[in-house]
């Protein structure tokens, strides 16, 4: 999370000759003889590289890759394993040299650097100068300390390099040992799979992805491995690895392992997916403050203030992130502070959401392993049928963390309301109970409704108000949105919610698009509110003196056997409108569109009035059938205010057409809920009193 808290100052004045204009950061003046070396070329480092150069086109930088390749996204490296993508797919398209004349990519192992001289040193003896260094390392896979690990058939799972090694191993490859259960050992566990090749995942904890899943999602993700042939071995690990003499001398290849409960598995290769460890040597040779990782303070400076650290290299305030999201954070404030910002570095909050052998996860903040304390509250949502789950934790009703497996259309939402620590009310919680949503449909999904400082891109930080600025000076389009803002440019998941905002902002000029079905619903309403007044206000039915004076409406009301048939009719049209009320809450779309739903629903509503006035006669009751009575027309009148909200929504501001539908709808479900219970009362002394 990072907080861009930027004033004006005085700056320096330099010669003309060294300074740029940077049209990104408000002409801010920058020295373009400034030296910057940037040692990684990960997807941290190029995020750096082209933050800085959104900030200082022609800024001089030298970007150092020790493999020889062109910098790739090595989050996509399990599905290149399993032939998803190709080769190109993955590619990082590199500064175009024409618009950043200054940029120089060279692959080169650094093997030193002077931090008092500001010199670095290649494999090959080259030195370079710089004014700025930043670390960009990353990390390496973390290789444990087991017998038999340093021989012919044992691999790691992090760059390239091993992703071709793997591809041209499982070719004859017979049984594949995975070891780790996080989400390198699954996703290179359902890559391995899919070649056809027989595998066992070996977990040492106690579940799958046990920092970011419970037991309950991680069951679930177990069967979902299991599902796909892959064998799954938890609470356990690989004690040893044996292996055969091959036919070249001196040389070992891997027959079998054996796990910490004494079990031996046969197999020809084994894949180390143990975790990560950061790439701090070249750091700590260079007298750098070290610890977990590199050292660095709010502004990404490492101790000494010419060098910067970014990504799963650095530590910052004793923690170190293991995920891309935080780095990219990380480069983009380290770019403004070089370029003269006041950005600061607060820490990144946990996110992961992720996809995991073809399914969605989610987790972020607490939600595993969690420790009871006061006014905590967890509250769970599971539909089996569909394998949903959801997991909400809070602190004195604000959101720390949740979780979910399966897919979540609310989860912009829930991670913004995590993030800015936002208020969750009891009545969310309950919906969130009965229908796995805080926030009703509408709202959750409508990102034109959030609020300004709600973030709408997570990998970028940018909110929602961000976007409406440049909306507002001349973006026209999801591409122009994205080229001006940089959201949607990593992950891609917030696409959908620019779309929206892009077309709400494109038709604010015109007239606003009517609700389907909004006359019959508005009609409908206002023929209810127009029954129950006549009900309330229309005196009472008198009781013929005799049989043969006795009107057609008293025989109506006033009989045993037509009140028995007003009554049940009236019963059955009552449940039919509370089961049709969940077809919103629980998502039926087999009750077909919502639009007929919602006119069937009070065209209903006005049909139960009708009935009630034939079954009563205007009578209002007393005691228990007048308290039947009050709640039943509370029920019909919130109701048709809600609709008449419905129908005319397109004459109302679209913030008080929102407000002001959500209002009468939850006052109308409010006093939907003792209902049942006053009409059950009803038939109880009617039929058995």
């Amino acid at each position: 999370m990072n907080s861009s808290n930027v004033s004006l100052k005085d700056v320096e004045i330099v010669d003309p000759s060294e300074v740029a204009v940077d049209l990104a950061n408000e002409s801010r003046p920058t020295k373009v003889t400034d030296r910057i070396v940037v040692i990684g070329s990960g997807p941290v480092g190029m995020r750096f590289v082209k933050e800085l150069l959104t900030r200082q086109p022609l800024a001089k930088i030298q970007l150092f890759g020790n493999e020889p390749f062109q910098p790739y996204n090595r989050v996509q490296l399990s599905a290149l394993l399993a032939g998803e993508v190709t080769r190109d797919d993955i590619d990082l398209s590199l500064p175009d040299s024409h618009l950043h004349p200054n940029f120089d990519y060279l692959i080169a192992t650094i093997k030193g650097v002077d931090t008092e001289q500001k010199t670095l040193v290649d494999a090959n003896g080259q030195r370079y100068s710089y004014d700025r260094l930043i670390f960009a390392t990353g990390a390496r896979a973390h290789v444990p300390n087991i017998p038999g690990v340093d021989q012919s058939g044992v691999y790691t799972f992090r760059n390239l390099k091993d992703t071709e090694f793997l591809y041209a191993r499982v070719a004859s490859a017979r049984h594949v040992v995975v070891v780790g259960g996080g989400l390198l050992g699954l996703e290179a566990a359902r890559a391995l799979s899919r070649l056809n090749t027989k595998v066992t995942l070996v977990q040492q904890g106690s579940r799958l992805m046990n920092r970011q899943l419970d037991e309950t999602a991680a069951e679930l993700l177990k069967q979902q491995v299991e599902a796909l042939g892959i064998r799954v071995i938890t609470s356990s690990g690989v004690r040893a690895i044996h292996s055969a003499k091959e036919v070249i001398p001196g040389r070992n290849s891997v027959t079998g392992v054996t796990t910490y409960y004494g079990e031996d598995i046969e197999c020809d290769t084994v894949v180390l997916c143990a975790g990560i460890k950061p790439n701090i040597e070249l750091a700590r040779d260079s007298k750098l403050k070290v610890a977990n990782g590199i050292v660095v303070n709010d502004d990404l400076q490492t101790s000494d203030k010419a060098v910067y650290a970014i990504g799963e290299c650095c530590e910052h305030q004793g923690e170190t992130y293991g995920l891309v999201n935080p780095g990219l954070e990380q480069a983009a404030i380290a770019a403004d502070v070089i370029s003269g910002g006041h950005s600061k570095y607060l820490g990144s909050l946990t996110v992961s959401r992720l996809k995991v052998v073809g399914q969605k996860v989610y987790s972020m903040g607490e939600v595993t392993d969690l420790v009871r304390r006061p006014f905590q509250t967890v509250v769970c949502f599971e539909d089996k049928q569909q394998g949903l789950y959801r997991k909400l934790v809070f602190l004195k009703g604000k959101l720390i963390g949740a979780l979910a497996y399966g897919e979540w259309p609310e989860l912009n939402r829930i991670q913004e309301a995590f993030k800015q620590g936002r208020t969750i009310y009891p009545w969310q919680l309950l919906t969130f109970q009965l229908t796995g949503r805080l926030w009703l449909k509408e709202q959750s999904q409508d990102v034109s409704t959030w609020p300004v400082e709600a973030v709408v891109c997570q990998c970028n930080n940018i909110s929602q108000g961000e976007l409406s600025h440049y909306l507002s000076t001349g973006c026209a389009s999801v591409a122009e949105l994205s080229e001006q803002t940089g959201a949607g440019t990593v992950c891609g998941s917030c696409k959908p919610l620019l779309s929206q905002l892009v077309e709400h902002h494109s038709g604010e000029s015109a007239e606003r698009e009517k609700e389907r079905g909004w006359m019959p619903v508005l009609f409908g309403s206002v023929m209810a509110v127009l029954l129950a007044l006549l009900l309330i206000f229309q005196p009472e039915a008198h009781v013929s003196d005799s049989v043969q004076t006795q009107g057609w409406f008293e025989h109506i009301w006033n009989d045993g056997f037509w009140k028995q048939v007003t009554g049940f009719t009236l019963l059955g049209l009552t449940l039919i409108g509370l089961i049709m009320s969940l077809r919103k809450r629980l998502n039926w779309s087999w009750m077909g569109q919502f639009a007929y739903w919602r006119t069937l629903h009070t065209v209903l509503g006005m049909v139960c009035v009708a009935v009630l006035i034939f079954h009563t006669g205007f009578h209002l009751g007393v005691n228990l059938n007048q308290l039947l009575m009050i709640n039943f027309l509370a029920v019909i009148a919130l109701g048709a205010m809600a609709g008449a909200v419905v129908g005319l929504s397109h004459k109302l501001p679209i913030s008080a057409a929102l407000n002001v539908r959500k209002t009468w709808t939850w006052l109308h479900i409010l006093v939907t809920w003792p209902l049942p219970a006053l009409l059950a009362a009803h038939i109880l002394s009617v039929y058995y009193f």
